[in-house]
Order: C-alpha cells, then sequence, then structure tokens
C-alpha cells in the first residue's frame, strides 16, 4: 500500500512537471497588457508567440489572430508586456516584417518623430499598419512575365543589342559624356522648371476661366463681320469723315495752341472758386428744384400770383459811407437748404453781409427809398413832402426806365397812381 501511494504521487509529479514546463513554455503565467493591431492577411501568417519589438526590443507577443471579413483584413491581439507598455507612445504604427529573407515573420513598432507624450493604454486600437513586399508577391508576379517573354525571342533581342553596341563603346562614352555635361547644365535650373510649371498650370486655369467669353466674343466677331458686310460704302465714308474731322481739330489744336492753354491758366482760380464752395452745389441744386413747384405755383395760369407788401419807412437814409462793396468772403453754407421753411407769415432774415453798410439799424433789414432818419424821425415834414415836387421828381425817376421814356415826358397821372403804394398802400395781385 505505501509503495502503491508513493507510485501514485510520482506520478502526479511528473504530469505536473511536464504541464507546469508547457505552460511554462507557452507562457501561460504570463500578465499581458492588449491592444488591437489592423492588418491585411499578411498578419494571419504570423507564428504563434510571434514577437512584437520597438527598436530592437521585445515588448510584447502576438496571442491572437482573426480574419475580419473575405476582402482581406484580419485583427491581431497584441500582448505587451507591462513593465515595457510605457516606452511605446499612444500614436504607435506598425510593420510587419520578416527576420531574414524567408524567415519568419514579427511586428515591429513604429515611433513617428514627434511622438506622443502619452504611452499606449490596454485596449487601444493601432489602424496604421505597412506590410513589407512579400518574396512570395514578387515571384508570383515574375512567374507570368517569364512565361509570355520567350526565351529564344529574349536571345535574339539581346543578341541585335550587342551586335549594334559592338565597335561603337567609344562613341558612346563620348555621348554619355555630352549628355552629363547637358544635364550639369540642366540640374541648376529644374527648380525654376518646376517653377514654369507650376506657373503654367495657373496660366492653364486661367485660360480656361476665360475661355467661354472667347468663345462668345468670337461669336459675337461673327455677328459683327455679317453686319458689315456689304457696308463697305458706308464704312468708307464713317473714315473719311473721321479723317477730314482728325484733320480740322488738328489745324484748329495747331492755330489755338497758346489760346487753350492762357484759358487753362485764367480757370485755375475758378475752378478753386468752385472747389472750394463743391459742398454746397448739392443743397443748393436740390432747393432750386424744389423751389420750381412754388414757381409753378405762383406763375399758374401763365399769371403772377404774389402778394406785395411796400414799406413805407427804412431805418435811415444811404450816405456816402455806404458806398456797395463786395467784401464777403464766407465758405459754403447751405443754410436752411434744401427745405427752407420761409413764407409769408415767416419771411426771410435777410444775413448782415460785408456789403458796405455799416450802420447797425441799416444792416439786415428791408431798405425802401430813404425817407427818415437813423432814429425813426422824418427828414422833413411828411405833410409837406406828401404830393412835393421832390416827392413827384423822386418817382418821375423810377418810372422813366420802367415806361421808357425820359423823366420830363413821365406823365402825372402815373405819379397819382404810384405814389400811394410808395408811401406804404399795400396792394393784392391775384
Amino acid at each position: 500500500m505505501k509503495f502503491r501511494v508513493l507510485g501514485t504521487v510520482f506520478v502526479a509529479m511528473l504530469v505536473a512537471s511536464v504541464y507546469l514546463t508547457y505552460a511554462v513554455f507557452t507562457k501561460q503565467f504570463t500578465d499581458y497588457d492588449e491592444v488591437t493591431l489592423q492588418t491585411s492577411k499578411i498578419g494571419l501568417q504570423l507564428p504563434e508567440r510571434a514577437d512584437v519589438k520597438i527598436r530592437g526590443v521585445i515588448v510584447g507577443e502576438v496571442i491572437e489572430r482573426r480574419a475580419l471579413d473575405d476582402e482581406g483584413n484580419a485583427e491581431l491581439t497584441l500582448g505587451l508586456f507591462p513593465e515595457r507598455r510605457e516606452i511605446i507612445p499612444a500614436d504607435v504604427t506598425a510593420r510587419i516584417l520578416p527576420k531574414t529573407l524567408f524567415g519568419e515573420k514579427f511586428v515591429s513598432l513604429q515611433v513617428p518623430e514627434d511622438a506622443s507624450s502619452s504611452p499606449i493604454e490596454p485596449g487601444d486600437r493601432i489602424t496604421q499598419t505597412e506590410v513589407s513586399i512579400e518574396v512570395e508577391k514578387v515571384l508570383a508576379d515574375l512567374y507570368p512575365l517569364l512565361q509570355t517573354v520567350q526565351p529564344i525571342q529574349l536571345n535574339n533581342t539581346l543578341n541585335a543589342v550587342s551586335t549594334a553596341l559592338e565597335g561603337r563603346g567609344e562613341l558612346l562614352g563620348e555621348n554619355l559624356e555630352t549628355l552629363d555635361g547637358y544635364l550639369r547644365k540642366v540640374n541648376p535650373q529644374i527648380p525654376l522648371f518646376v517653377d514654369d510649371l507650376a506657373l503654367t498650370a495657373r496660366t492653364s486655369d486661367v485660360y480656361r476661366d476665360i475661355l467661354p467669353e472667347v468663345a462668345q466674343i468670337l461669336r459675337d466677331q461673327i455677328v459683327t463681320t455679317g453686319t458689315l458686310e456689304g457696308r463697305e460704302a458706308k464704312l468708307r465714308a464713317l473714315f473719311t469723315d473721321v479723317s477730314a474731322f482728325s484733320d480740322f481739330t488738328r489745324g484748329f489744336l495747331t492755330r489755338n495752341e497758346s489760346r487753350l492753354v492762357r484759358v487753362g491758366e485764367v480757370s485755375v482760380p475758378q475752378l478753386r472758386t468752385l472747389a472750394r464752395y463743391a459742398p454746397e452745389f448739392p443743397c443748393l441744386a436740390t432747393g432750386i428744384v424744389g423751389a420750381g413747384a412754388r414757381q409753378a405755383q405762383a406763375f399758374r395760369g401763365y399769371t403772377l400770383h404774389i402778394n406785395l407788401e411796400l414799406i413805407p419807412n427804412q431805418p435811415r437814409r444811404y450816405f456816402e459811407r455806404d458806398k456797395p462793396r463786395y467784401g464777403e468772403d464766407r465758405g459754403p453754407y447751405c443754410g436752411t437748404l434744401p427745405n427752407p421753411p420761409f413764407n409769408q407769415q415767416n419771411p426771410f432774415d435777410q444775413p448782415a453781409f460785408d456789403d458796405g453798410v455799416d450802420e447797425p439799424t441799416g444792416k439786415g433789414t428791408t431798405r425802401v427809398a430813404p425817407g427818415f432818419a437813423a432814429d425813426g424821425t422824418p427828414v422833413v415834414d411828411p405833410g409837406q413832402y406828401v404830393g412835393s415836387l421832390a416827392e413827384a421828381g423822386l418817382l418821375k425817376t423810377l418810372l422813366a426806365p420802367v415806361l421808357g421814356v425820359g423823366e420830363d415826358e413821365v406823365p402825372d397821372l402815373g405819379v397819382l397812381l404810384v405814389g400811394p403804394m410808395a408811401r406804404g398802400a399795400e396792394v393784392s395781385v391775384r
């Protein structure tokens, strides 16, 4: 019984040691941080427990492979060693490379130049994978080519090339040297050539955009040509008239050259004045247009409709010191234009212009025939002035230009009719 127990224990220990050896060899007791790698069907050719390296250092193993679809897409589960995961950046990419020309493959993690400072985390997915060109694929692609190119024909072609080049090595060498000289001169101009190509592309884009307009111009040219066809005589007469007008204009300019220059010189002050008062032109023109409606109302029915009031008194008479002068030098001023509010009830108040009348009581007032002093007292007795020879002479002086006769020929009836109005009577003409 004792030996049976010992035998059983020995067998159990043997099985446990075998399983322990297998588990250690297959790394059953190793912990991994798993990440996923997307790849093509080449990834399915990786061996079990294929290495995962970064910069030549093993940082993990391929622990699972699976196909995703029938289009050759596959997915690998990479087991990264936890103690080495910190050296792998989060934006790492992967390549599947062979260890030798025909050796087994492994996963090589590629670190970008501007790698992320944070490490890759468990559960992350590596989506960018570069697969090296497989030798099998190269041989598979080369085999149809070798089947297509017949050896006999290839031999004949090579023999023909050899015969053509036989004895011409020196000439061929000179040609190559000449070509090398050309290339040495052309190579520095390559950047300019590239720039010219870019500019040519840009110019082509411009031409492409304007070609429809060019086509339209050509179509219009056809219409223009058809219009001019049969009108040669009129076109010739037009050119003749234009030539004659050009000759006349040339003669006119020749004869009046100095005058035209003088006109330009003497126009400078007027143009400066117009330029100074240019800001006033819009409101003045608008005011003139607005005054048209009032003028049409005043002249309705081809009859002048106004209220004429004669003011009997003037603050003072004119003296020698009131000699008129033009002393105004104001800038542009619109006042209430273009919509003045003045009417019969709200008359316009004349501004105090620099016109030579310097007495304060005389400026800015409506002036009538002198007859009163500045303080409002009459110069002569009104009773003596009314109907006097002085009044009659003044009225005849006013009426003579209107009647077109001399002062001595003005009838006394005119004096009698105009006298009351001059003394302040109000007359309404409707």
